[in-house]
Protein backbone atom coordinates (compact mmCIF):
# COMPACT_ATOMS: atom_id res chain seq x y z
CA UNK A 1 0.00 0.00 0.00
CA UNK A 2 1.56 3.31 -0.62
CA UNK A 3 2.51 5.84 1.53
CA UNK A 4 0.23 8.90 1.25
CA UNK A 5 2.26 12.11 0.35
CA UNK A 6 2.58 14.76 3.09
CA UNK A 7 1.86 17.80 2.01
CA UNK A 8 3.99 20.23 3.37
CA UNK A 9 2.05 23.51 2.51
CA UNK A 10 -1.72 24.03 3.00
CA UNK A 11 -3.69 25.05 0.15
CA UNK A 12 -4.81 28.28 0.95
CA UNK A 13 -1.06 29.42 1.37
CA UNK A 14 -0.34 27.86 -2.06
CA UNK A 15 -3.31 29.71 -2.88
CA UNK A 16 -2.57 32.75 -1.83
CA UNK A 17 1.11 32.25 -2.33
CA UNK A 18 0.02 32.09 -6.44
CA UNK A 19 -1.97 35.21 -6.80
CA UNK A 20 0.68 37.61 -4.82
CA UNK A 21 2.79 36.26 -7.76
CA UNK A 22 0.10 37.29 -10.26
CA UNK A 23 -0.32 40.39 -8.90
CA UNK A 24 3.26 41.12 -8.48
CA UNK A 25 3.70 39.68 -12.60
CA UNK A 26 1.18 42.33 -13.30
CA UNK A 27 2.25 45.34 -11.54
CA UNK A 28 5.50 44.38 -13.10
CA UNK A 29 4.06 44.28 -16.65
CA UNK A 30 1.56 46.87 -16.12
CA UNK A 31 2.71 49.47 -19.45
CA UNK A 32 3.30 46.39 -21.78
CA UNK A 33 -0.10 44.99 -20.65
CA UNK A 34 -1.52 48.05 -21.24
CA UNK A 35 -2.03 47.91 -25.05
CA UNK A 36 -3.04 43.83 -24.77
CA UNK A 37 -5.91 44.99 -22.37
CA UNK A 38 -7.30 47.36 -24.84
CA UNK A 39 -6.92 44.45 -27.41
CA UNK A 40 -8.78 41.97 -24.91
CA UNK A 41 -11.58 44.81 -24.59
CA UNK A 42 -12.43 45.30 -28.15
CA UNK A 43 -12.67 41.44 -28.48
CA UNK A 44 -14.72 41.12 -25.35
CA UNK A 45 -17.35 43.83 -26.42
CA UNK A 46 -17.15 42.23 -30.61
CA UNK A 47 -17.17 39.25 -29.73
CA UNK A 48 -21.20 38.93 -29.55
CA UNK A 49 -21.46 40.82 -33.24
CA UNK A 50 -18.73 38.21 -34.43
CA UNK A 51 -20.97 35.40 -32.93
CA UNK A 52 -23.93 37.06 -35.06
CA UNK A 53 -21.91 37.10 -37.87
CA UNK A 54 -21.59 32.98 -37.73
CA UNK A 55 -24.86 32.66 -37.11
CA UNK A 56 -25.79 34.36 -39.87
CA UNK A 57 -23.33 31.54 -41.99
CA UNK A 58 -20.43 34.32 -42.28
CA UNK A 59 -17.09 32.58 -41.78
CA UNK A 60 -15.55 34.05 -38.50
CA UNK A 61 -12.55 35.20 -40.02
CA UNK A 62 -14.74 37.64 -42.42
CA UNK A 63 -16.93 38.56 -39.83
CA UNK A 64 -13.97 39.85 -37.65
CA UNK A 65 -12.28 41.93 -40.29
CA UNK A 66 -15.38 43.43 -41.22
CA UNK A 67 -16.57 44.89 -37.37
CA UNK A 68 -13.00 46.00 -37.45
CA UNK A 69 -12.38 47.59 -40.52
CA UNK A 70 -15.91 49.44 -39.32
CA UNK A 71 -14.64 50.56 -35.91
CA UNK A 72 -11.02 51.26 -37.51
CA UNK A 73 -12.36 53.29 -40.21
CA UNK A 74 -14.86 55.08 -37.53
CA UNK A 75 -11.43 56.02 -35.60
CA UNK A 76 -9.16 56.58 -38.35
CA UNK A 77 -11.99 59.42 -39.94
CA UNK A 78 -12.16 61.20 -36.33
CA UNK A 79 -8.40 61.10 -36.11
CA UNK A 80 -7.74 62.46 -39.52
CA UNK A 81 -10.61 64.70 -39.84
CA UNK A 82 -12.04 65.82 -36.87
CA UNK A 83 -8.80 66.07 -34.47
CA UNK A 84 -6.76 68.07 -36.54
CA UNK A 85 -10.08 70.61 -36.08
CA UNK A 86 -10.31 70.33 -32.92
CA UNK A 87 -6.38 71.12 -32.48
CA UNK A 88 -6.32 74.25 -34.88
CA UNK A 89 -9.57 75.33 -32.40
CA UNK A 90 -7.44 74.86 -29.18
CA UNK A 91 -4.47 76.26 -30.60
CA UNK A 92 -6.28 79.34 -31.71
CA UNK A 93 -7.79 79.72 -28.23
CA UNK A 94 -4.44 79.39 -26.93
CA UNK A 95 -3.03 82.24 -28.89
CA UNK A 96 -6.45 84.43 -27.81
CA UNK A 97 -6.19 83.41 -24.05
CA UNK A 98 -3.86 86.02 -23.30
CA UNK A 99 -5.33 89.29 -24.82
CA UNK A 100 -9.07 87.59 -23.41
CA UNK A 101 -7.75 87.50 -19.99
CA UNK A 102 -6.41 91.31 -19.98
CA UNK A 103 -10.26 91.78 -20.94
CA UNK A 104 -11.68 89.91 -18.34
CA UNK A 105 -9.50 91.72 -15.55
CA UNK A 106 -10.36 95.03 -17.43
CA UNK A 107 -13.88 94.60 -17.00
CA UNK A 108 -14.38 92.79 -13.17
CA UNK A 109 -11.49 95.41 -12.19
CA UNK A 110 -14.07 98.25 -10.74
CA UNK A 111 -16.36 95.48 -9.57
CA UNK A 112 -12.94 94.43 -6.93
CA UNK A 113 -11.73 98.21 -6.54
CA UNK A 114 -14.97 98.78 -5.42
CA UNK A 115 -14.32 96.53 -2.49
CA UNK A 116 -10.77 97.48 -1.74
CA UNK A 117 -9.22 94.59 -4.23
CA UNK A 118 -6.31 95.41 -5.91
CA UNK A 119 -6.18 93.65 -10.06
CA UNK A 120 -3.65 93.51 -11.65
CA UNK A 121 -3.62 95.16 -14.47
CA UNK A 122 -2.17 92.83 -16.80
CA UNK A 123 -1.84 88.81 -17.09
CA UNK A 124 2.31 89.05 -16.77
CA UNK A 125 2.29 91.39 -13.74
CA UNK A 126 -0.69 88.91 -11.87
CA UNK A 127 2.17 86.44 -12.57
CA UNK A 128 5.04 88.50 -11.06
CA UNK A 129 3.35 89.65 -8.01
CA UNK A 130 2.66 85.91 -7.49
CA UNK A 131 6.23 85.43 -8.01
CA UNK A 132 5.22 82.92 -10.74
CA UNK A 133 6.99 81.66 -13.43
CA UNK A 134 5.36 81.21 -16.62
CA UNK A 135 7.36 78.70 -18.18
CA UNK A 136 7.29 76.65 -15.02
CA UNK A 137 3.77 76.81 -14.74
CA UNK A 138 3.45 75.84 -18.50
CA UNK A 139 5.75 72.61 -17.73
CA UNK A 140 3.30 71.67 -14.60
CA UNK A 141 0.45 72.47 -16.38
CA UNK A 142 1.99 69.60 -18.90
CA UNK A 143 3.15 67.22 -16.38
CA UNK A 144 -0.16 65.25 -15.87
CA UNK A 145 -0.62 64.78 -19.69
CA UNK A 146 3.01 63.69 -20.42
CA UNK A 147 2.29 61.21 -17.50
CA UNK A 148 -0.66 59.81 -19.54
CA UNK A 149 1.45 59.60 -22.47
CA UNK A 150 3.87 57.57 -20.78
CA UNK A 151 1.41 55.42 -19.26
CA UNK A 152 -0.35 54.73 -22.53
CA UNK A 153 2.94 54.09 -24.32
CA UNK A 154 4.22 51.70 -22.03
CA UNK A 155 6.70 53.80 -20.63
CA UNK A 156 8.50 55.57 -23.42
CA UNK A 157 7.75 58.34 -25.51
CA UNK A 158 9.50 57.53 -28.68
CA UNK A 159 7.43 57.70 -31.64
CA UNK A 160 8.53 54.24 -32.60
CA UNK A 161 7.43 53.00 -29.10
CA UNK A 162 3.83 54.73 -29.69
CA UNK A 163 3.48 53.68 -33.36
CA UNK A 164 4.22 50.02 -32.41
CA UNK A 165 1.71 50.31 -29.47
CA UNK A 166 -0.75 51.04 -31.79
CA UNK A 167 -0.49 48.60 -34.16
CA UNK A 168 -0.50 45.44 -31.24
CA UNK A 169 -4.02 46.95 -30.60
CA UNK A 170 -5.58 45.81 -33.60
CA UNK A 171 -3.11 42.85 -34.48
CA UNK A 172 -3.75 41.25 -30.55
CA UNK A 173 -7.50 42.06 -30.89
CA UNK A 174 -8.40 40.20 -34.71
CA UNK A 175 -6.56 36.81 -32.73
CA UNK A 176 -8.59 37.12 -29.34
CA UNK A 177 -11.60 37.54 -31.44
CA UNK A 178 -10.78 34.29 -33.65
CA UNK A 179 -9.77 32.08 -30.51
CA UNK A 180 -12.09 33.54 -28.48
CA UNK A 181 -14.52 30.72 -27.67
CA UNK A 182 -11.57 27.85 -28.05
CA UNK A 183 -9.92 30.25 -25.34
CA UNK A 184 -13.41 29.78 -22.75
CA UNK A 185 -13.51 26.25 -23.28
CA UNK A 186 -9.80 25.82 -23.03
CA UNK A 187 -10.05 27.31 -19.17
CA UNK A 188 -13.07 25.68 -18.63
CA UNK A 189 -11.74 21.90 -19.29
CA UNK A 190 -8.44 23.18 -16.90
CA UNK A 191 -11.46 23.75 -13.81
CA UNK A 192 -11.77 20.38 -11.56
CA UNK A 193 -14.66 18.40 -12.82
CA UNK A 194 -16.64 19.02 -9.19
CA UNK A 195 -16.03 22.99 -9.30
CA UNK A 196 -17.45 23.05 -13.20
CA UNK A 197 -21.11 23.84 -11.98
CA UNK A 198 -20.15 26.43 -9.70
CA UNK A 199 -17.52 28.38 -11.62
CA UNK A 200 -19.85 27.92 -14.87
CA UNK A 201 -22.49 29.17 -13.24
CA UNK A 202 -20.25 32.39 -11.94
CA UNK A 203 -19.06 32.94 -15.08
CA UNK A 204 -22.77 33.38 -16.82
CA UNK A 205 -23.25 35.84 -14.39
CA UNK A 206 -19.90 37.83 -14.37
CA UNK A 207 -20.28 37.38 -17.76
CA UNK A 208 -23.69 39.26 -18.10
CA UNK A 209 -22.71 41.87 -15.52
CA UNK A 210 -19.30 42.84 -16.88
CA UNK A 211 -20.59 42.57 -20.69
CA UNK A 212 -23.48 44.65 -19.66
CA UNK A 213 -21.06 47.60 -17.67
CA UNK A 214 -18.82 47.66 -20.12
CA UNK A 215 -20.75 48.44 -23.33
CA UNK A 216 -23.06 50.39 -21.08
CA UNK A 217 -20.67 52.75 -19.59
CA UNK A 218 -18.87 53.13 -23.60
CA UNK A 219 -22.43 54.06 -24.39
CA UNK A 220 -23.08 56.42 -21.71
CA UNK A 221 -20.02 57.86 -22.26
CA UNK A 222 -20.29 58.48 -25.90
CA UNK A 223 -24.11 59.76 -25.66
CA UNK A 224 -22.75 62.27 -23.22
CA UNK A 225 -19.82 63.20 -25.12
CA UNK A 226 -22.63 64.25 -28.02
CA UNK A 227 -24.97 66.00 -25.84
CA UNK A 228 -22.63 68.57 -24.15
CA UNK A 229 -21.17 69.19 -27.47
CA UNK A 230 -24.18 69.60 -29.30
CA UNK A 231 -25.78 71.81 -25.61
CA UNK A 232 -23.19 73.84 -25.81
CA UNK A 233 -22.63 74.09 -29.22
CA UNK A 234 -26.20 75.61 -29.26
CA UNK A 235 -25.74 77.81 -26.72
CA UNK A 236 -22.57 79.58 -27.98
CA UNK A 237 -19.83 78.34 -26.38
CA UNK A 238 -16.30 78.26 -27.78
CA UNK A 239 -14.65 74.67 -27.89
CA UNK A 240 -17.89 73.01 -27.11
CA UNK A 241 -16.65 69.81 -28.80
CA UNK A 242 -13.48 69.37 -27.32
CA UNK A 243 -15.75 70.35 -24.07
CA UNK A 244 -18.20 67.57 -24.36
CA UNK A 245 -14.87 64.95 -25.82
CA UNK A 246 -13.41 65.99 -21.96
CA UNK A 247 -16.37 65.43 -20.44
CA UNK A 248 -17.62 62.30 -22.22
CA UNK A 249 -14.11 60.71 -21.22
CA UNK A 250 -14.58 61.36 -17.56
CA UNK A 251 -17.75 60.37 -17.30
CA UNK A 252 -16.86 57.13 -15.85
CA UNK A 253 -15.78 59.52 -12.75
CA UNK A 254 -18.89 60.21 -10.38
CA UNK A 255 -19.40 63.71 -10.68
CA UNK A 256 -15.87 64.56 -12.25
CA UNK A 257 -17.05 64.32 -15.65
CA UNK A 258 -20.16 66.40 -15.45
CA UNK A 259 -18.54 68.71 -13.14
CA UNK A 260 -15.57 69.84 -15.10
CA UNK A 261 -18.36 70.14 -17.98
CA UNK A 262 -19.80 73.00 -16.23
CA UNK A 263 -16.42 74.21 -15.07
CA UNK A 264 -14.85 74.44 -18.60
CA UNK A 265 -17.85 76.09 -20.24
CA UNK A 266 -17.98 78.80 -17.63
CA UNK A 267 -14.41 80.02 -17.89
CA UNK A 268 -15.52 79.95 -21.42
CA UNK A 269 -18.03 82.12 -21.01
CA UNK A 270 -16.11 84.26 -19.27
CA UNK A 271 -13.17 84.43 -21.13
CA UNK A 272 -15.10 85.31 -24.24
CA UNK A 273 -17.39 87.67 -22.37
CA UNK A 274 -21.14 87.94 -23.99
CA UNK A 275 -22.94 89.06 -20.97
CA UNK A 276 -24.07 87.13 -18.05
CA UNK A 277 -27.51 85.34 -19.90
CA UNK A 278 -24.69 83.58 -21.47
CA UNK A 279 -23.66 81.83 -18.27
CA UNK A 280 -27.48 81.67 -17.21
CA UNK A 281 -27.89 79.33 -20.70
CA UNK A 282 -24.64 77.36 -19.80
CA UNK A 283 -26.29 76.14 -16.36
CA UNK A 284 -29.18 75.48 -17.88
CA UNK A 285 -27.66 73.49 -20.92
CA UNK A 286 -25.56 71.51 -17.84
CA UNK A 287 -29.61 71.10 -16.16
CA UNK A 288 -30.81 69.63 -19.45
CA UNK A 289 -28.10 67.02 -19.76
CA UNK A 290 -27.58 66.20 -16.06
CA UNK A 291 -31.49 65.58 -15.89
CA UNK A 292 -31.29 63.23 -19.30
CA UNK A 293 -28.32 61.51 -17.96
CA UNK A 294 -29.62 60.53 -14.49
CA UNK A 295 -33.86 59.87 -15.41
CA UNK A 296 -33.01 58.75 -18.95
CA UNK A 297 -29.76 57.90 -20.44
CA UNK A 298 -28.19 56.12 -17.15
CA UNK A 299 -31.14 54.00 -16.03
CA UNK A 300 -32.00 52.57 -19.56
CA UNK A 301 -28.50 51.84 -20.79
CA UNK A 302 -26.96 50.11 -17.34
CA UNK A 303 -29.66 49.48 -15.17
CA UNK A 304 -29.95 48.88 -12.09
CA UNK A 305 -28.11 45.49 -11.89
CA UNK A 306 -24.74 46.88 -12.48
CA UNK A 307 -25.21 49.96 -10.36
CA UNK A 308 -22.26 50.67 -8.19
CA UNK A 309 -22.24 53.89 -5.66
CA UNK A 310 -20.18 56.42 -5.64
CA UNK A 311 -17.89 55.79 -2.79
CA UNK A 312 -16.91 52.64 -3.95
CA UNK A 313 -16.01 53.74 -7.89
CA UNK A 314 -13.81 56.36 -6.66
CA UNK A 315 -12.02 54.25 -4.27
CA UNK A 316 -11.53 51.76 -6.70
CA UNK A 317 -10.38 54.28 -9.33
CA UNK A 318 -8.15 55.43 -6.53
CA UNK A 319 -6.72 51.89 -5.62
CA UNK A 320 -6.23 51.05 -9.12
CA UNK A 321 -4.14 54.30 -10.02
CA UNK A 322 -1.66 53.79 -6.87
CA UNK A 323 -0.98 50.00 -7.90
CA UNK A 324 -0.90 49.72 -11.52
CA UNK A 325 -1.08 53.28 -12.96
CA UNK A 326 -3.34 53.97 -16.35
CA UNK A 327 -3.56 50.09 -16.28
CA UNK A 328 -5.16 50.28 -12.84
CA UNK A 329 -7.80 53.03 -13.69
CA UNK A 330 -8.93 51.00 -16.69
CA UNK A 331 -9.19 47.70 -14.78
CA UNK A 332 -10.71 49.32 -11.74
CA UNK A 333 -14.28 49.49 -12.39
CA UNK A 334 -14.50 46.30 -14.02
CA UNK A 335 -12.54 44.23 -11.14
CA UNK A 336 -15.03 46.37 -8.95
CA UNK A 337 -18.18 44.97 -10.80
CA UNK A 338 -16.80 41.55 -10.99
CA UNK A 339 -16.42 42.28 -6.70
CA UNK A 340 -19.64 43.11 -6.28
CA UNK A 341 -21.03 39.73 -8.24
CA UNK A 342 -19.01 37.40 -5.42
CA UNK A 343 -19.71 39.77 -2.77
CA UNK A 344 -23.45 39.78 -2.88
CA UNK A 345 -23.21 36.14 -3.35
CA UNK A 346 -20.71 36.13 -0.10
CA UNK A 347 -23.71 38.10 2.01
CA UNK A 348 -26.60 35.76 0.56
CA UNK A 349 -24.01 32.56 1.63
CA UNK A 350 -24.08 34.25 5.46
CA UNK A 351 -27.44 34.36 5.10
CA UNK A 352 -27.88 31.07 4.39
CA UNK A 353 -25.26 30.16 7.10
CA UNK A 354 -25.92 28.35 10.79
CA UNK A 355 -24.08 30.73 12.47
CA UNK A 356 -26.45 33.64 11.43
CA UNK A 357 -29.71 31.78 11.79
CA UNK A 358 -29.05 30.61 15.04
CA UNK A 359 -26.80 33.65 16.77
CA UNK A 360 -28.42 35.03 19.30
CA UNK A 361 -30.73 33.71 22.20
CA UNK A 362 -33.81 31.24 20.93
CA UNK A 363 -36.48 29.22 22.54
CA UNK A 364 -34.13 26.88 24.25
CA UNK A 365 -31.66 29.68 25.17
CA UNK A 366 -28.97 28.67 22.80
CA UNK A 367 -26.90 30.38 19.59
CA UNK A 368 -24.42 33.31 20.99
CA UNK A 369 -26.27 33.84 24.02
CA UNK A 370 -25.65 30.51 25.49
CA UNK A 371 -22.01 30.78 24.13
CA UNK A 372 -21.52 34.06 25.89
CA UNK A 373 -23.04 32.66 29.01
CA UNK A 374 -20.70 29.26 28.69
CA UNK A 375 -17.81 31.54 28.60
CA UNK A 376 -18.68 33.51 31.78
CA UNK A 377 -19.57 36.54 29.62
CA UNK A 378 -23.31 38.58 30.07
CA UNK A 379 -25.08 38.34 26.98
CA UNK A 380 -27.18 41.43 25.30
CA UNK A 381 -30.79 40.87 27.42
CA UNK A 382 -28.30 40.58 30.88
CA UNK A 383 -26.38 43.50 30.35
CA UNK A 384 -29.85 45.09 29.53
CA UNK A 385 -31.38 44.34 32.75
CA UNK A 386 -28.42 45.39 34.59
CA UNK A 387 -29.05 48.87 33.04
CA UNK A 388 -32.51 48.91 34.26
CA UNK A 389 -31.87 47.96 37.85
CA UNK A 390 -29.06 50.14 38.75
CA UNK A 391 -31.54 53.19 36.83
CA UNK A 392 -32.85 55.29 39.45
CA UNK A 393 -36.67 55.54 39.09
CA UNK A 394 -39.57 58.56 38.77
CA UNK A 395 -40.18 58.64 42.99
CA UNK A 396 -44.08 59.21 41.21
CA UNK A 397 -43.38 55.55 39.93
CA UNK A 398 -42.77 56.18 36.67
CA UNK A 399 -40.01 54.93 34.15
CA UNK A 400 -36.61 55.31 35.26
CA UNK A 401 -35.27 59.12 34.66
CA UNK A 402 -34.36 60.39 30.91
CA UNK A 403 -36.74 57.71 29.22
Amino acid sequence: MATPAVRVFPRWLIALAVTAAVLVTLWALRGVLTPVFFAFLIAYMLDPVVDQFERWRLPRAAGITAILSLVLGALGLFVFFALPALARDVAGFARELPTALSGLLARIEPQLAAVGVDVPRSLSEAMSEMDLDAKAVAEKAVAPATAIMGWLLGGTMSLLGAFASLLVIPVFAFYLLYDFDRIVVTFGELVPPNWRPFVADSAREVDQVLGQFIRGQLTVMLILAVLYSVAYSIVGVRLAVAIGLVAGALAFIPYVGGGIALALALVMSLVNWSGPMQLVWVVLAYGVVQALEGFVITPKVMGEKVGLSAVWVLFALMVGGELFGFLGVLLALPTAAVAKIFAGRAVAAYRKSEFFRTAGPDAEGGGLAALLREEGLPDAPAVAAKKDSVRPRDPAGGPPAGE
